[in-house]
């Protein structure tokens, strides 16, 4: 009776994990678009890490090419909030070496990466 149940509870779980990503045809689509959108909201206001959120259609985007002169310079709190404002971006954070790091990227988010001494080595959207 088990040997019959296992094929049947695998394909079972498969199917429902195909399904769940995937986009639905015509009958479901009200419910994938609903389905979809919170993970977008989810992914919009999620990482802003303690700053205010902003909302999807108003994102700020982060431009870090006027700040490239900066580099070379120590990083401190109100630099780091300084170039956070001159890039436009949302939040910031400032990356030292070896420290641990999450890896998605966030258009509204400047990293400022730095050396074992503070200085600035890099400045990145992202």
């Amino acid at each position: 009776m088990i040997r019959k149940l296992i094929p049947v509870l695998l394909v079972a779980t498969l199917s429902a994990c195909a399904n769940t990503g995937a986009p639905r045809s015509s009958s479901s689509s009200a419910a994938s678009s609903s389905a979809s959108s919170p993970a977008t909201s989810d992914s919009s206001s999620g990482a802003s890490y303690g700053s205010p959120s902003t909302q999807a259609g108003a994102r700020k985007t982060c431009d870090a090419a006027p700040l490239q002169s900066q580099i070379g310079q120590k990083a401190t709190q109100s630099v780091l909030e300084d170039l956070r404002t001159r890039s436009g971006a949302a939040t910031a954070r400032i990356l030292r070496p070896g420290q641990l790091v999450t890896m998605e990227y966030n258009d509204t988010r400047l990293n400022l990466i730095v050396d074992d001494k503070d200085v600035m080595t890099a400045i990145r959207c992202g």
